[in-house]
């Protein structure tokens, strides 16, 4: 595995324990508090984060060819946008409905398909070669085609992005 991959795979499994440590002082009745209706309780940001990495994960494992995916169509302008947006924390609507918490799961079997993701996706992280880092591997529904690093950027900006609203949500209950 690339030293860049592995540290933002490393970097991203030590933010998941210490979220993990997190919830574990949480009542259900704070995973599933709604600050409204249209408002996602913890439980369905979990949810949402498990969907994104699901995503990365059916989209490296389908071992797409790079060369399939139109160069033309690499948007970096988007890419950046949405790395701002996801930073400064402005609230936009999930740009893939798919992406949506549909409520159906429990938190522990939302950490049991988090656990199956997280341990087979060193599998395709480790293919990834020098000569293969700029491949587009993975399409972002705003953002366009991205390569594998900017792939894990992204999640991990994501990743960040929802701890902190995990945060306004437990400032709420407060």
């Amino acid at each position: 595995m690339l030293t860049t991959t592995a540290e933002k795979f490393q970097s991203l499994t030590q933010k998941r324990s210490q979220l993990f440590q997190q919830l574990d002082e949480l009542s259900g009745e704070i995973l599933h508090f709604k600050a409204g209706p249209d408002k996602w309780s913890i439980v369905e940001v979990i949810e949402h984060l498990v969907i994104a990495e699901e995503d990365l994960l059916q989209q490296l494992s389908a071992n797409i060819p790079a060369s399939t995916l139109d160069p033309a169509s690499k948007t970096p302008d988007r890419y950046r946008m949405v790395i701002k947006v996801m930073k400064q924390d402005i609230e936009v609507d999930v740009p893939d409905k798919r992406a949506e918490p549909r409520g159906r799961l429990t938190l522990e079997e939302l950490i049991g398909k988090w656990d199956d993701i997280r341990d087979r996706l060193p599998e395709y992280l480790t293919a990834v070669t020098d000569e293969k880092k700029d491949d587009l591997v993975y399409r972002h529904p705003f953002g366009g085609p991205l390569s594998v690093i900017e792939a894990l950027h992204f999640i991990e900006v994501h990743f960040d992005n929802h701890l902190r609203h995990i945060d306004r949500i437990l400032a709420r209950i407060k």
